[in-house]
């Protein structure tokens, strides 16, 4: 009875770490790790995971997948630039220990890596997948929920219930937002984040592929339908710019396939006559006319997009106002689109970078060089100044890729992209497989690393686990058809 239970605790445990994928910032969580932002209470299960079956599972010798290579090449990069960093002349800022602000950073990348590879090994085989796939779908359902109930109590009182914030309270640190929703997460961004890097590229791509792990149907309608309906309408209620250009992106993508797919199409009927010959001259013709038409398309389409975002949302009112009259118009037009923060701090990061490119100044250190690179006109936004007096923590650059250059240098930045390129890669190789799971797993997976693309101009956070659980989760899938290939 023990031995069953013991065997049947890794599943469970993997199940609760699904279930508590949504909340990324629990108060009690918040108290026993010390930070005010990400106290992901998966990151508890993930711990158990560690320790009674990946620590296990590399004592018995298990292999991990060939796309885990260049992350781990990464991580050892990163560690020895944070080591490296003792011999550069970083001056103290404020009272942050230059140790335990090292200490930190190392550690959330841990706790990344070791969900990444979890999430890469512990679903075997295609029936493991499927399951993990409906639990994830129940535990979106959730999120799509809670946030219709924040929705409904805004637009409907105009404020939000006694009973919604006391909820909200319990599984969040972060506080409710006016006319946007962010569910169980700190801010509404992070709550876009987690859609785009795990729950939407799912969703999507089962709809694309018409694929469901749920037997479910409401005339011809899948569960994974519903859930993609209702996960783009609480994307959209998030408000969050970077989240709903990731998630464009990866329907840009769809509509380029189709597009490809049409033009060869209308080719095929247009410019070969009955004994197959070719009509080069009209081919031409109907290549650039057809091209020069979904253009036009897409950019119709994306200017009324972007007005409608300008009159919905305060914050992009101005999107249609330029001016070249004065200093430094780019920062001052992203300054009324409330971006001009995030900007100066990319800028600060670069600059980091071009003083230390090859291996950068180490994970979190980035920060104490930034009253050095900040321009001048970083030093007139309120938000700068308000960080930089009244915070007692440092600044940070708010952008994956620029963090990876300035922290870890071109090789660290090398390493990681190898890493995204080998997962791409990966997704092409079941292009005639005959499993419908893997072939919504690896659209799945393309999804993700297109919204990546976007995602990680936002968060450059290492501890919030939706990138590596989303790429851990393609990994899964593409190990597990390599299997069946090589037994077939």
């Amino acid at each position: 009875m023990i031995k069953r239970i013991w065997q049947a605790m890794p599943w469970w445990v993997w199940v609760c770490l699904i279930l508590l994928l949504p909340i990324t910032s629990m108060p009690w969580i918040v108290n026993l790790v010390g930070s005010d932002s990400v106290a992901a209470p998966s990151g508890i299960a993930l711990a158990l995971l560690v320790l009674i079956w990946l620590v296990p599972y590399i004592l018995k010798r298990g292999a991990f997948p060939a796309q885990a290579i260049p992350i781990l090449g990464f991580t050892l990069v990163a560690l020895v630039a944070t080591l490296m960093a003792s011999f550069l002349p970083i001056t103290p800022y404020k009272d942050v220990s230059f140790i335990r602000n090292e200490l930190k950073d190392v550690l959330t990348l841990f706790i990344g890596i070791c969900f990444y590879l979890v999430v890469a090994t512990f679903p075997v085989g295609e029936e493991h997948l499927q399951k993990t796939l409906r639990w994830l779908n129940w535990g979106g359902l959730i999120i799509l929920l809670w946030s219709l109930v924040q929705a409904i109590s805004w637009f409907s009182f105009n404020h939000y219930p006694d009973l919604v914030r006391q909820i909200q309270e319990f599984f969040s640190s972060g506080p409710l937002y006016r006319q946007r929703v962010n569910a169980f997460a700190f801010e509404p961004s992070w709550l876009a984040h987690q859609l785009n890097m795990v729950y939407l590229p799912i969703w999507l791509a089962a709809t694309v592929r018409r694929y469901s792990v749920h037997k479910f149907r409401l005339f011809g309608i899948t569960f994974e339908n519903i859930l993609l309906a209702g996960g783009v309408a609480v994307l959209f209620l998030t408000y969050s710019r970077v989240g709903l250009l990731a998630f464009l992106l990866t329907v840009t993508y769809l509509f380029i396939q189709a597009n490809i797919r049409v033009s060869n199409w209308l080719k095929n009927r247009m410019t070969r006559d009955q004994k197959g010959n070719t009509f080069r001259r009209r081919e031409r013709i109907l290549s650039f006319s057809v091209t020069a038409l979904f253009i036009v398309s897409y950019l119709v389409i994306l200017a009324g997009g972007a007005f409608a975002l300008s009159r919905l949302d305060p914050r992009m009112k101005e999107l249609f106002t330029f001016s070249f009259g004065k200093d430094d118009p780019i920062l001052r037009y992203a300054d009324r689109l409330n971006v001009a923060s995030r900007l100066v701090y990319w800028q600060a990061g670069w600059g980091v970078f071009n003083d230390y490119p090859i291996l950068g100044v180490g994970l979190g250190n980035a920060g104490y060089f930034f009253t050095q690179k900040l321009t001048p006109y970083a030093w007139s936004l309120v938000e700068v100044r308000d960080l930089i007096f009244r915070s007692p923590n440092l600044l940070n650059i708010k952008s994956l890729w620029v963090r990876l250059l300035a922290e870890t240098g071109i090789i660290g930045f090398a390493f990681f992209i190898s890493w995204l390129y080998l997962l791409w890669q990966s997704t092409r190789t079941g292009k005639n497989n005959l499993s419908p799971t893997w072939k919504s797993l690896s659209l799945a997976g393309k999804f993700v690393l297109l919204g990546l693309l976007f995602e990680g101009f936002s968060l450059d956070s290492f501890a919030l686990p939706y990138i590596w659980f989303g790429l851990g989760l393609l990994t899964a899938a593409s190990s597990t058809y390599s299997t069946t290939v090589k037994e077939n």
